[in-house]
């Protein structure tokens, strides 16, 4: 029961909608609203704090822990996205947002939805 645990995670948060972005337009309206004003210092990530800002910064730093859970060391992440060590929370925004604008059709999905799609599609793993 226990190896399952992440993968239960990753499905009731892929779909339970979250309470202010249950769409992908909604979160890419969000995250768009969010990059007018963002400005990567170091570590922090630093922009206009208002609630669709926030909304988006929420969420996706929730993908962002997310992405990383494998079941297993030299395993895959369960979410199908290898994120680079270095990569930055603003660098996975600026993915989804970019993903949204290119496949308007995953705008219709969950936000969880356009988010795995959009990771997925940026940082893809490399087959072993």
């Amino acid at each position: 029961m226990v190896k399952w645990l992440p993968v239960v995670a990753v499905a009731a948060f892929l779909a339970a909608p979250p309470a202010s972005a249950a769409e992908g337009g909604q979160l890419m309206a969000q995250c768009k609203t969010l990059l007018r004003t963002a400005k990567q210092r170091g570590d922090t990530l630093e922009f206009r704090q208002d609630p669709d800002t926030v909304s988006c910064f929420a969420f996706m730093s929730a993908v962002q822990n997310l992405a990383v859970v494998a079941e297993g060391a030299g395993e895959p992440p369960l979410l199908g996205a290898c994120l680079p060590p270095e990569g930055t929370l603003l660098q996975l925004i600026q993915a989804v947002v970019a993903y949204g604008a290119k496949h308007p059709a995953a705008l219709r999905e969950t936000a969880g939805v356009l988010a795995l799609l959009a990771l997925r599609d940026a940082y893809p793993c490399k087959k072993r």
